[in-house]
């Protein structure tokens, strides 16, 4: 047994949902098509250049350092600490991270809407060839004409909202060497003075509370991917239907 391995199977998460309580939607359908998915907290777009093959593994992974670092950090308010122990996960189970780092953003513009004031930090973080044709940016754009009550977005609004605290990414994943892939990702931290009900609908008010924004870029070999796959979905595979849903715009 692989050390990666032996470290997903006794990683600790959060108690696996009862049979029939999180079967919200279909399970996700990947394809070898430019598309995007929520993960939980994140939304992650894959370009037409990541294999169909391994797209659910890294879906997995996602998932995976997020129920980890839920359940290292449950009760903690300290946004950091949450995105640390998230990329501590992903390096265990053989990610390369190769940059990150988390600052706190500030809002300039009064009643400023937050999926508005998020593109420009998305858009340098993806970098402007992915930016360009970007699904998840097209998202942010369109949101108010969209449905808020859409399962995607029930499910991302359910799974980035702590009360008053909201954490959640958005991550762009290309094709990487040799069949590998790699992942640039836009992590927010949003502390608001009111309970939050719908995260990325959320308006600022001159005392509404702060936001903290970062970036990480990782990177993903095709060894790690043959290592890791079936315990990654048998780890995760409880969790699955209700936090990975197909985003359709």
């Amino acid at each position: 047994m692989s050390e990666i391995t032996s470290y997903i199977q006794t990683l600790e998460l959060p108690e696996a949902p009862t049979r029939g309580a999180e079967t919200r939607g279909p399970p996700p359908d990947f394809t070898g098509a430019h598309q995007a998915v929520t993960v939980g907290s994140q939304m992650a777009e894959f370009s037409n250049t990541v294999p169909q093959s391994i797209r659910p593994m890294i879906s997995n992974a996602l998932l995976l350092g997020q129920l980890a670092a839920d359940k290292a950090t449950s009760g903690s308010p300290d946004s950091a600490a949450y995105f640390a122990a998230f990329n501590s996960v992903m390096k265990k189970i053989g990610w390369q991270v190769t940059s990150s780092g988390l600052t706190q953003q500030t809002i300039s513009d009064q009643n400023a809407e937050l999926h508005k004031a998020i593109i420009p930090i998305v858009t340098a973080i993806f970098g402007p060839g992915a930016a360009a044709s970007s699904i998840i940016i097209a998202v942010l754009k369109g949101l108010q004409s969209m449905d808020q009550d859409a399962p995607w977005i029930t499910v991302f609004q359910r799974k980035s909202t702590k009360v008053r605290a909201a954490n959640f990414g958005l991550s762009y994943i290309d094709s990487g060497a040799g069949g590998g892939a790699t992942l640039n990702a836009a992590y927010f931290a949003l502390q608001a003075s009111n309970n939050l009900t719908q995260v990325l609908f959320f308006k600022f008010h001159s005392s509404d509370g702060t936001m903290k924004s970062g970036q990480c870029q990782m990177s993903l070999s095709p060894q790690t991917i043959a290592t890791s796959e079936d315990a990654l979905q048998q780890k995760v595979g409880p969790f699955i239907l209700g936090n990975i849903i197909n985003i359709s715009i």
